[in-house]
Parts: C-alpha cells; structure tokens; sequence
C-alpha cells in the first residue's frame, strides 16, 4: 500500500458528507551511485610483476576513493548498475597514471506534488459482493514461522489494538466489482464508541501494513467517516479477489521453495545472509516503478519475490516477509537520502537490532557497506524519520495545510557490532608481518573455488586502518596481491583468480574492506 511513501491517497467523510483527499509523499529513487563509478583501483605493472612473478595484462593501481571516514549518498538511478558508497568521493573507472577523484553530483529523483486535492468518493461500495481471499501462509520449513508484530506492539490501547485486528481480518474480503476509480473495496471496519482521528488512524495503519508485508494487494488509498458515536474505516485492494487468490498462491509457492531450500541448523546471521543473497541474485531495481503507478507491485513482497522487480520498499517488506519464516525478527523503516524518501530494515541477531539496506547493498557484485551495521553508521548517509510519538497530530495527519510528516513507530537502538558483515564474515587482519597470511590465504581459496565474487577483510580494532589499507591495496608491500598469488598457487586451487584486474572498496566506518574477485 505504500503507506505514507508513495502517492499517498487519502480519503475521508465526515458527518455525512462524502470527500477526499490526496496526499503525495512518495518514497523514489532510492538506488544512489553506479556501481561503475564507485570502484577504481590499478596497480602499476612493475608492482605486481615484482609482487607475484607475472607478467599483468594491465596496471593495478587502487585509487584514494575510498579512505574517507565520511559517508554520503547521491540518488542517482540504475537498474542495471546499483551501489551505494559511504564515503565522501568516488573514482572513475580507467587505469590512469594518477590517481583521480571524481565528487558525484546528488541528482533529487521527482518527489510528486505534495499539495492536498478533494476527488469524488464512490458511495456504493457497501452494496458490492464481498468474496474471501485465500488466508493461508507458505509451507513450514526447517524454521519456526513467527509473525512481525512491533507495529501491533507500539499500539498500547485496546482500541488501536481491536482496530489493528479487525484490519487483519477485513483485507481479506474484497470487491467482485471496482469503483468508479478501479479499486476494489475490503470489508468495512467499524469502531463502535469512538471518534479516532485522522492522525489516529494514520498511526494505527501504517502499524497493520508495517507488520505485514504478505498483504501485498492493498491501494494506496483508504476512506474513513464518523456515524453518531462510531468511526468507520474502509480499505481498498488494488485487483479483485480472484487475482488475489492467483497472486497469493504465487507469492506462497515462492516463499516455500526459497525457505525450504535454506540449509537447516544456521546461525541467525548465516539465515539473514542466505536470505540477502537470494534478494540480490534474484532481484532488479525497477527504475520505472518510480513514476509508473501502474507498476505498483515493486513495492510489495509479491515484485519482489514472484516478478523479481523492486525498489526499495520492495526489498524492505520482501525481507520481512522470508525473516518471518526463518524466525528473524526483522522491522521497516524510513527516512531520507539528499532529500529523497527511503525505506530499509531493522533486523534483530543475537538479542542485538543492526540496520540492514538491502536496496544499497545490491550491487554486481554485491557490497556489504549497509549489512548490519549502527545508527552512528546509518546516520552518516540518511536521516531517519522521527517517532510518531515526537510528533503532532497535525504533523501527522497534515490538516494544517503542510504535508504529512515522515515517521516511523518503534526505532530500537542499534550500537552493536557483533554481527556486522565485515567483523562476523570478512577475514581478520591485525598486521601485515604475516601474521595473518595463513588464515587470509585459505580463506581467499575457499572464496575462488565457490567462484564467489568477492572475499571480505575486517581490519581489526588495534591496527591503524589507513595504515593497512594502504599496505593491503595502495602501496608496498601490496598484501592482497601476495594473497592472491600465493591463493592461485595453492593445491586444489580450482578457479585461478585474474590478478591483473582487481578492483577493491573499503568502508573506514565498519573497518572493513572488499576485494572483487575475477577469473581466468
């Protein structure tokens, strides 16, 4: 339903008079730099011949794009080339017998008209024919199925909390015919002694639909009124219920096959890894979905998981729905990139919450840069939308005349860094004295016998990280290409690794770096 982030529709009667109103605050754009821009790293021959014994096909030099501490986001769009870079600067992607660096203007995507319009309301929709959609969940797994409750969970009184259930009910009965402007009404909900106000029902909303992203056909519009001492609000799906039934099949089957086929007794982390893996192999950023309205369903777990196209929103609830099933507790949240609306996840590892942006992460090949990491790290490339709690009704709602407010509900501090990609995963480096080269060396072997893409360092705490950097990747002694070489030279080495062609990003904030592996 895109609530609150996308051409937010919202209409409302009262006492008896029927209008409506449309709200626009749309979440776009949300894919930053191309990945192109953001890797450069060459090395001159002379280096590597001396380092490895060969004779390169070309130079490696790394660049100075990524020593930064500083993390920023331009908002530029690419389907085909995602990436995002926490750092304050990018490279360009050609040998160069200099290093040079290239500052990415931010390009704001189209944000809509945020002004407030009344539209006529259809006023037969109670008389409709009301059919069942199918309520069943995808098949159990090797995994408890648990439902995402923190929405439902911020709603302290009982009558948030009956009206957050009778959602969970109603939106399964939909329309066989469509209004006049083609949506297909649910089953009215009516909440008996009391006048909730349009702030109230905002809140209480995005509470259902942040705790449920298996309800993917909801439009982006909702109606609500007041009779005597009553509240009435009414939803809409954007399909009838038949397609509803087709689409939740799909969207179960889908489900099913991704969970079963996870490996049983993982570790929580090695279950939301698998589970970010198999939403940046299997996914595409649809660039389009930003204007086209018609293409609605990247923003659900259904474009996701059964079409493959997203944006951001998509990711978000698509990796809420697979945590349910594999027993992760995982949330929604939002804010803003140079002005542009974003949504990413809350994930809970180990009894700790981490951010995780999967719509950034999501690159050819992957990055880890926003795999669970702090609010401190977070911070440095977004703004996070307030509490509700902090805000006023009219902040909310947007009846002053302003546009509604961005917000989030429950926000769990996020300070710990056991489960960051790079500490739990990468390769552990405290020195170059060779100390290390055993473990990074075998390491780097098992990555290139699997033909991964990339293996992962985490430069440890005690150990100056610009100093190791630059002797892993920028300078004397050229540690990494020393591993390389001695990785292709070891026994049941399978895939011989391209030394002549590697390209690397590091991120100052998590201590880490990612070396890009290619292949002979």
């Amino acid at each position: 339903m895109n609530f609150l982030f996308n051409k937010r529709n919202l209409k409302t009667w009262l006492a008896g008079v029927v209008a409506a109103v449309m709200l626009t605050l749309p979440l776009t754009g949300c894919k930053a730099v191309q990945f192109s821009e953001l890797l450069s790293s060459t090395i001159d021959s002379s280096a590597v011949s001396s380092v490895s014994g060969s004779s390169p096909q070309q130079s490696y030099k790394p660049s100075s794009q990524a020593v930064s501490s500083q993390k920023s986001q331009t908002s530029s769009v690419a389907a085909s080339s995602k990436a995002a870079l926490k750092t304050s600067s990018v490279a360009p992607v050609k040998a160069a017998s200099k290093v040079r660096t290239q500052k990415v203007a931010a390009t704001k995507a189209p944000t809509g008209n945020q002004s407030v319009k009344k539209i006529a309301a259809d006023q037969t929709t109670q008389t409709s024919t009301r059919l069942a959609v199918t309520q069943t969940k995808a098949a159990a797994a090797s995994y408890a199925h648990i439902d995402q409750r923190s929405g439902y969970n911020y709603l302290t009184d009982t009558i948030s909390r009956s009206l957050y259930s009778q959602m969970l009910q109603t939106v399964y009965q939909v329309t066989v015919q469509p209004t006049a402007e083609g949506y297909y009404p649910t089953a009215r909900i009516t909440v008996s002694n009391a006048h909730l106000t349009e702030a109230q029902l905002r809140v209480e909303l995005m509470a259902f639909l942040n705790d449920n992203p298996q309800i993917f056909w909801l439009a982006n519009v909702y109606s609500y009124g007041y009779s005597n001492t009553d509240t009435y609000l009414q939803l809409y799906s954007v399909i009838p219920q038949n397609q509803c039934n087709t689409m939740v099949q799909q969207l179960n089957s889908k489900v099913s096959t991704i969970i079963k086929a996870m490996p049983a007794g993982l570790s929580e982390l090695d279950r939301e890894a698998y589970l970010v893996d198999y939403l940046e192999k299997h996914c595409v950023y649809d660039t389009a979905a930003v204007t086209d309205s018609s293409r609605w369903k990247a923003f659900t777990s259904y474009g996701a998981l059964v079409e493959g196209t997203v944006v951001c929103e998509g990711y978000s609830r698509a990796m809420q729905l697979l945590s349910s099933y594999a027993n992760l507790q995982c949330m929604l949240l939002t804010g803003q990139s140079n002005g542009v609306n974003h949504m990413w996840n809350l994930i809970k590892i180990g009894g700790n919450w981490y951010h995780l942006d999967i719509t950034w992460n999501d690159n050819n090949p992957a990055i880890y840069n926003y795999f669970n990491v702090t609010d401190e790290v977070i911070k440095q490339s977004r703004t996070i939308f307030p509490n509700a709690s902090s805000l006023t009704a009219t902040q909310i709602d947007g009846t002053d005349g302003s546009a509604a407010a961005g917000c989030n509900l429950s926000i769990p501090t996020c300070t710990a860094t056991d489960a960051n990609y790079f500490r739990a995963k990468g390769i552990h480096i405290s020195d170059l004295s060779g100390t290390n080269d055993s473990a990074a060396i075998s390491a780097i072997v098992a990555a290139a016998n699997q033909k991964k893409d990339s293996v992962s360092f985490y430069i440890e705490e005690s150990a100056d990280f610009d100093q190791i950097l630059n002797g892993m990747v920028k300078g004397s002694p050229y540690q990494i290409v020393k591993y390389l070489d001695a990785a292709n030279k070891t026994s049941g080495m399978k895939n011989q690794i391209v030394i002549s062609s590697i390209r690397y990003l590091s991120d100052p904030s998590d201590r880490g770096l990612t070396v890009f592996l290619s292949y002979q």
